[in-house]
């Protein structure tokens, strides 16, 4: 798998269901709910990994 990184540049917010696959895969896609114009990047804590 390629892996292309990006700075993020826009803040919106997604809603997910919280099942997942015996793979740990979301079983639903992610839905767009709306664009946060308010808010930059950097006021938003980055992902991590759990490890």
């Amino acid at each position: 798998m390629n892996v292309t990184l990006v700075e993020p540049e826009l803040v919106v917010e997604v809603g997910v269901d919280v099942a997942r696959d015996a793979s740990g895969r979301w079983r639903h896609p992610a839905r767009w709910h709306r664009a946060r114009p308010d808010l930059q990047p950097t006021d938003i804590p980055r992902m991590t990994s759990p490890h």
